[in-house]
């Protein structure tokens, strides 16, 4: 019998990073649902408590923690904190990530550290904190690591957070073989969300603005789909948490988008193929070509 999500993640506890907001909000909400004690983690404290203060009104059981996933101290004391108090982690899901714009060579080398820092070492120092502890535990437990179809498919004046994620994929995939050598009963999860309704093209416009009109201009039709065709974080959350709860290696929000990304993915190595034309990417989002191209 397939085990569902309400079975599988119906007790236990669940640490969420990112989870103030957007696809993390979304999974610690159904997972606060489904009967799982959340650890609402984000850098934004206020928002983290709020998210918490929700899971419990409506009779779930969470608490907002405040970390920065780049900070390898505070994932530190966060994994101690929880295995202190709780005793055991059954579902850690690395979600905390940021976006930035730009052309590569345009982008501020501040800026670049900061996104890897939180979408790439986040995840390993959260992974270095945890895992020992899960081992030592033994017992069956998930981790999911959220990389994205960014994380198949490299896109233009996304770099950073491109880089990022096929960084999160080669991490899980890694991952996933090193804890098969020890012999660990822990799945792992790699996800790839599409497009979920979220705030992360406007934060990174706020965050880190660039005057290159091109990647306003793509940012901003991202934003706009985003908000029109983009998933709801609880739809995408349930459809996501049951292919976890089966399992899954490859965990997708949308079956057909995600797939087709997969797919592109795999015939662009198996015939040795240039990356895809951005021309055509911007064509399709109404975004005018930059002057003088053609």
């Amino acid at each position: 019998m397939t085990t569902t999500a309400k079975e599988r993640f119906g007790q236990g506890t669940a640490v969420v990073t990112g989870a103030a907001a957007g696809i993390g909000k979304g999974l610690a909400q159904r997972l606060g649902e489904y009967g799982m004690f959340v650890v609402v983690a984000d850098i934004d404290t206020g928002r983290a408590a709020e998210v918490a203060a929700e899971i419990n009104e409506r009779g779930g059981r969470a608490e907002g923690f405040d970390v920065d996933v780049a900070d390898a101290d505070q994932v530190e004391a966060l994994a101690a904190t929880v295995f202190e108090r709780y005793g055991s982690v059954e579902l850690l899901i690395n979600n905390a990530g940021v976006e930035s714009s730009g052309l590569l060579w345009e982008i501020d080398p501040r800026r670049w550290r900061r996104v890897m820092q939180i979408n790439v070492d986040g995840v390993f120092y959260c992974l270095k904190s945890f895992v020992p502890r899960m081992v030592d535990a033994g017992t069956p437990a998930c981790i999911a690591n959220l990389s994205s179809v960014g994380g198949l498919n490299t896109v233009a004046v996304q770099s950073p957070y491109i880089v990022s994620k096929f960084a999160v994929q080669a991490i899980t995939e890694c991952l996933h073989q090193d804890l098969s050598i020890v012999n660990a009963p822990i799945q792992v999860s790699a996800v790839v969300p599409h497009s979920i309704r979220s705030e992360i093209f406007l934060a990174a416009q706020r965050e880190a603005p660039t005057t290159n009109p091109t990647a306003n201009a793509v940012f901003a039709a991202m934003q706009r789909d985003n908000v029109e065709k983009g998933l709801d974080p609880l739809d995408a959350a349930a459809h996501m948490l049951e292919q976890l709860a089966r399992g899954d290696f490859w965990v997708f929000s949308d079956d057909e988008m995600c797939t087709a990304a997969a797919t592109r993915r795999g015939r662009q190595l198996i015939d040795q193929n240039p990356p895809s034309n951005p021309r055509d990417m911007l064509a399709r989002m109404g975004v005018p070509l930059p002057e003088g191209s053609s």
